[in-house]
C-alpha cells in the first residue's frame, strides 16, 4: 500500500471517457473500550440487497459482516488466515474431517454466550436452504456435529485443504434469535463481532457502534457508517468536503485530487481480476475460434497504461497475486489483430451481433469506459458488438440466474483469498460456467484434494485449459485506489473490504 503522488492521467483510448495442523491461539483483548477513534464514514459504491449472513454472500455486504460477525477463522487485511471463534483446529490426514475448538467466554451482542450449537445451527441452516448464496461455498460439507469439549466437527464429501479459508467467510449467528426472527433478522442483527448494529437507512447508509464487550482486540472507532454512494465523482467530493472519510475511487478520478489538502489518494494492491465472461452456448460464442479471437483482439496493456493510468497489472489467469492458486509468470495472451482476424475468417464469422454487458452504477470502477474500449478493439477486428449497460444489482441477478446473453465485463475478488471459489463459480458448475466441461470439473476436485504444496500445479493446469478453450478472458489485476481523509488511520485490505475495527480518526 502506498500514498500515491497524484499526476495527470493520459487521454483515454478509443474514445472511452487423526489429526494434524493445529493452529496456535492468538492473544485476545481484554474487552476494554479503546480510547478515541471518532465517528467514521466509509463510502460503498453499492448497497447490498440483503445483509443476512445466512442467506447472502455479497462483496458489498462483507463490509457489514466483518463488523458484526465473526467466523471460525478470520482473514486479516493482508490475506493471512488467523483464529477467530475457533481458538484452534485440526484435520485428519486426507483433509476430509476438520475439528474446530470453539473459544470460551465469547458473547453475542445480546449478552448470550456463544456455543458450539450456534455454529452447528448456522452451517446447518445454510445447507438446508435452497436459496442461500452461501450454500455453494460450503456444499462440500457432508455432516456437521457438536462433540464434547466445545468442538465442532465437519466431515466433508471430499478432501479440501482450503477449508480454513472457507469458514472465515461464514458469520455465526445465535440460534434462538435467528430461528425466531429470520425474515426480520437483518433489521436488528445479532453477532459476536467488534461492532453492534445501530441502523440501516435503506438507500442511504448503514451504521454500527463499537462493542465494548468484544472478546478480542476492541475497535478504535466509536461508530462506523457505511454510506451508499454510487456516483464515482460524488465519492471524491464527499471526501474533499469531509462528509466521507474514505471511498474507493476509479483511476480517472485520481487526477481530480491533485494538489488537494483535504484528501489523500492511497493506492493498494488488490485480489481483484477483471475479465470478460462468456456464455459459451450463445450463438457464435460456442465456437472456440471466435472466443480465441476475442482474447487476442484486446490490447490489455493499452487499457492499463492509458485508460487506467497504469493502475493495474497484466494477468492471464482468473486470480490475482496473493490469492492461493496464482501461478507466477503465467503467460498473458498477446495482442494480435492479424491472428484474431484469421481466426474469425476460419470460423466463418458473418457479422452476427454479440452483446457485451457492463455495469453503469456500482460494481467495477470505470466499467463503462473499459467496456467501450473493449468494444472498440473487438469492432476493429470485425466483431459486431452491442454494448448493454445495467446497474450492478441487475447484472448480479443475471449472473446468479445463469442468464448472460453473450459477453459480460466483470471481476472476481475472492474474499476467502483462495482460488477454489473462483474456479467453482466460473469453470466448474457455478452460475458463470456455461461450458460445463467435465475435464474442468475433474480438475476442480483434484485441486481441492491436493495437499497445499501440490495445488499450484493443478491450478496451472486449470488456467492453461482456460487459456486454450477461452471459457472466460482474464484481462488484468486492478489496483485499488481510495480517496481518504488525511486524518484517517487505516491500511486498506487486499480484498478491498473495509475492516471497521481497523479504522480510526487520529487525535
Amino acid at each position: 500500500m502506498k500514498v500515491r503522488a497524484v499526476g495527470a492521467v493520459a487521454a483515454m483510448l478509443l474514445g472511452a471517457t487423526m489429526f494434524a495442523g493445529c493452529m496456535a491461539t492468538p492473544t485476545t483483548g481484554s474487552g476494554d473500550a479503546a480510547a478515541g477513534g471518532g465517528d467514521v464514514r466509509l463510502a460503498l459504491a453499492a448497497e447490498p440487497s440483503n445483509t443476512d449472513p445466512i442467506m447472502t454472500r455479497s462483496i458489498a455486504a462483507w463490509n457489514m459482516y466483518y463488523a458484526l460477525y465473526d467466523g471460525l477463522t478470520r482473514i486479516a487485511a493482508d490475506g493471512a488466515i488467523e483464529p477467530g471463534l475457533a481458538e484452534s483446529w485440526e484435520h485428519n490426514d486426507d483433509l476430509t474431517v476438520w475439528d474446530f475448538t470453539i473459544r470460551e467466554g465469547v458473547e453475542f451482542h445480546n449478552g448470550e454466550p456463544l456455543t458450539a450449537g450456534d455454529v452447528v445451527y448456522t452451517y446447518s441452516t445454510i445447507l438446508a436452504s435452497d436459496t442461500s448464496t452461501n450454500r455453494p461455498a460450503i456444499a462440500m460439507v457432508e455432516t456437521i456435529e457438536e462433540l464434547d469439549g466445545g468442538i465442532v466437527r465437519f466431515t466433508l464429501k471430499n478432501p479440501f485443504s482450503a477449508w480454513i479459508n472457507q469458514v472465515a467467510t461464514i458469520g455465526i449467528v445465535p440460534e434462538d434469535v435467528y430461528a425466531a426472527e429470520q425474515e426480520q433478522f437483518v433489521e436488528h442483527p445479532v453477532g459476536t463481532g467488534p461492532f453492534s448494529f445501530v441502523s440501516w437507512n435503506h438507500g442511504v447508509d448503514y451504521t454500527v457502534e463499537r462493542n465494548d464487550e468484544y472478546w478480542g482486540t476492541p475497535a478504535e472507532a466509536e461508530t462506523v457508517t457505511f454510506a451508499f454512494v454510487g456516483a464515482e465523482d460524488a465519492r471524491v467530493t464527499g471526501v474533499e468536503s469531509a462528509t466521507l472519510d474514505a471511498a474507493v475511487i476509479p483511476p480517472n478520478q485520481v487526477p481530480v485530487l491533485e494538489g488537494s489538502t483535504r484528501a489523500s489518494v492511497i493506492e493498494s494492491p488488490s485480489n481483484q481480476v477483471v475479465f470478460l465472461g462468456i456464455n459459451t452456448t450463445a450463438g457464435v460464442l460456442a465456437d472456440e475460434r471466435i472466443r480465441q479471437a476475442i482474447s487476442l483482439a484486446v490490447d490489455r496493456d493499452a487499457i492499463i497504461s492509458t485508460l487506467l493510468g497504469g493502475l493495474g497489472t497484466l494477468n492471464g489467469q482468473l486470480v490475482a497475486e496473493g490469492v492461493t492458486g496464482y501461478v507466477p509468470d503465467f503467460a498473458t495472451p498477446e495482442y494480435d489483430v492479424e491472428a484474431a482476424e484469421a481466426l474469425l475468417a476460419e470460423a466463418g464469422y458473418a457479422g452476427e451481433e454479440i452483446p457485451l454487458e457492463y455495469t453503469t452504477v456500482g460494481g467495477l470502477p470505470m466499467s463503462a469506459e473499459v467496456a467501450q474500449a473493449i468494444s472498440g478493439y473487438l469492432g476493429a477486428v470485425g466483431l459486431n458488438v452491442k454494448l448493454v449497460g445495467a446497474e450492478q444489482a441487475s447484472q448480479s441477478l443475471s449472473i446468479a440466474n445463469h442468464e448472460i446473453a453473450g459477453l459480460y465485463l466483470s471481476y472476481w475478488s475472492p474474499s476467502s483469498m483462495d482460488g477454489d471459489v473462483v474456479v467453482n463459480q466460473l469453470l466448474a458448475g457455478g452460475p458463470e460456467d456455461y461450458a460445463r466441461d467435465p475435464e474442468m470439473a475433474a480438475l476442480y476436485l483434484e485441486q481441492q484434494a491436493a495437499p497445499e504444496a501440490e495445488r499450484a500445479q493443478v491450478f496451472e493446469e486449470i488456467w492453461t485449459a482456460n487459456a486454450e478453450r477461452v471459457y472466460h478472458v482474464p484481462l488484468y489485476t486492478s489496483s485499488f485506489t481510495y480517496a481518504v481523509n488525511p486524518g484517517l488511520e487505516w491500511t486498506p485490505a487486499v480484498d478491498g473490504i473495509f475492516r471497521a475495527s481497523e479504522v480510526a480518526l487520529g487525535r
